[in-house]
């Protein structure tokens, strides 16, 4: 019957939590959600109408001011001939009063340039001394008519980015030459670029050929880029000044890969103008409304959940003090004294018994724990000795023990080591394989005894040669020895190659057998390659350098 009412007081609490949160949080939730999602259509419809604006805006500001230098050529075609002796005065008049206007030149009939001005006082190289046969001018003489270009690279000097403008000459309605004026593209958009990027908007011009005249160093590409894909899109989704502008989201406008919207319009010359919006832009105007609505939702998460905890303590403080007094028995093996005052008075008499229960267990425990200290001691005492023990037994596994080098397991488990470390920190791992000469003939010659000796004096002298204290020297077998040389170049092994040979014909081990008279050895080096998948293939390159060495005569370093 107890656990039944426990089970039931349980039930009726977490009925009143599930209540309370559906009471509370749903209609704040629903509240919220409707709330933003009107929040979202109100700032994504001032964000179309923002890049609908400043499109339209832009685009007239840069037609405005084609149209003005436009016009002032086609009123110097009318004043002067190209081939006039005051074409250069006129022409040097146009580019003072037109400071945006970087050149002007004065083209004949046939193509030929008569008189060429720079507004910035330069010398012009004369590199395109006539235009004849360019198809601007073909369809100028043609049509009869202005022609805009597209940006391009300055023929005459550098290598300025330019737009063109171009206007006939005619006379009696006979085409006698042409008028033409560079503008360079970083200033042809810098007033609404600048009126844009105040915004936090961004500018990019494309011309008929969707090469970039202008764009901002948050977009994708530079001035004479190729936009390709997007360029091909705006193109095709590019509206007429009077017409409302199409927005678009696309991933392929910024510099860093992210989303952003871009509106376009076409201007009449063919170019077209996009403005284009980060995606934050849109998702700026509500943070602070979703800020806002966050904090209302965990004030309302934390009242709820303080009057959840406050009826959850209401009913259950009497009963979990008893219950937390019994696990901390059982965790920390001590059990606390009960104060009645915390009870109600009903409890008591179980907290009494309790406490009496509690005396009895602290003194038993007391006695328990004294008696696993003495014991943990002596099993921390054997504990301790058989763990030397066995570090003494996994040295000895892995050491030779005639010549204290590491034997074959040593060698194997320090090579895949060394290769590991080589390979995570980039440092170079160099290997000698050293092949004591002739040492066969000396074991036939002296004896099985002088021959363990001789290895002992050998691994001696090649130890003396090692500089670094973590060169590894290691026999995987009979006379044939290996060092591991890690952060050690190849210029740097050779050098340690060679002394180690120095000082094993400098131990002076008399070997009757051998040509010279001593025990001698041959060595081989390699050093890891890019090339080298496993520690093997570098194994492999120094055992094949040893036999070059060999067959070079023997006492001799190969690499």
């Amino acid at each position: 019957m107890p656990q039944q009412a426990k089970n039931r007081k349980w039930r009726l609490y977490r009925r009143l939590a599930y209540l309370l949160a559906l009471a509370t949080l749903v209609p704040f939730l629903l509240f919220t959600v409707g709330l933003v999602q009107d929040q979202w259509r109100s700032a994504r419809q001032a964000l179309w109408l923002n890049l609908d604006a400043n499109a339209r805006f832009s685009a007239g500001v840069i037609e405005d001011e084609l149209a003005a230098q436009t016009a002032a050529l086609v009123m110097l075609a009318d004043q002067v001939e190209p081939t006039s002796p005051r074409a250069g005065e006129a022409l040097s008049r146009l580019l003072d009063a037109y400071p945006a206007l970087l050149r002007a030149r004065a083209i004949d009939a046939e193509g030929r340039v008569r008189v060429a001005r720079d507004s910035r006082r330069r010398p012009l190289a004369q590199r395109v001394p006539e235009v004849a046969g360019m198809a601007w001018f073909d369809r100028l003489r043609d049509q009869v008519r202005p022609e805009v270009s597209g940006v391009q690279r300055q023929l005459d000097y550098g290598d300025e980015a330019v737009v063109t403008l171009a206007v006939p000459v005619v006379r009696d309605g006979r085409f006698v030459g042409a008028l033409e004026a560079a503008i360079p593209a970083a200033s042809l958009a810098r007033r609404p670029a600048d009126s844009l990027r105040q915004r936090g908007l961004w500018l990019l011009l494309l011309d008929q050929h969707q090469r970039v005249i202008h764009a901002e160093h948050e977009l994708a590409w530079q001035v004479m880029d190729d936009t390709g894909r997007v360029g091909l899109m705006l193109a095709a989704v590019a509206a007429p000044v009077d017409r409302p502008v199409q927005v678009r989201r696309d991933t392929g406008l910024l510099r860093t890969g992210a989303a952003a919207y871009v509106g376009a319009v076409r201007l009449q010359n063919g170019w077209v103008l996009a403005v284009v919006a980060p995606e934050d832009a849109l998702l700026g105007p509500l943070l602070p409304k979703l800020w806002l609505l966050g904090a209302a939702l965990a004030v309302t998460v934390m009242g709820m959940l303080l009057a959840i905890w406050r009826q959850r303590r209401i009913l259950g403080d009497g009963i979990g003090y008893l219950l937390a007094t019994l696990r901390g028995y059982a965790l920390g093996g001590h059990m606390e004294s009960i104060s009645p005052g915390r009870l109600p008075e009903e409890l008591q008499p179980l907290a009494e018994g309790i406490s009496e229960l509690g005396t009895r267990m602290n003194a038993a425990f007391a006695e328990l724990r004294q008696a696993l200290e003495e014991r943990e001691a002596v099993i921390a005492a054997r504990t301790d000795s058989l763990r030397r023990a066995v570090a003494e037994l996994d040295r000895l596994s892995r050491t030779d023990a005639l010549t204290g080098s590491l034997n074959y397991r040593g060698f194997t488990e320090a090579g895949q080591r060394l290769w590991q470390e080589s390979q995570a920190s980039g440092k170079p791992l160099s290997v000698l394989a050293l092949d004591i000469d002739y040492f066969k003939r000396y074991n036939d010659l002296y004896g099985h005894a002088a021959g363990d000796g001789a290895l002992r004096r050998f691994a001696g002298a090649v130890r003396s040669a090692l500089l670094h204290a973590d060169d590894v020297l290691a026999r995987p077998g009979g006379e044939e020895f290996t060092v591991f040389l890690p952060a050690t170049s190849h210029a740097q092994a050779m050098r340690v190659a060679e002394r180690v040979r120095k000082r094993v014909h400098e131990a002076d081990i008399i070997h009757a057998g051998s040509p010279k008279g001593r025990l001698t050895v041959s060595v081989g080096v390699a050093t890891r390659a890019p090339s080298d998948m496993e520690l093997e293939d570098l194994l492999k390159r120094a055992d094949a350098a040893l036999y070059r060495a060999k067959d070079a005569g023997r006492d001799a370093v190969s690499d």
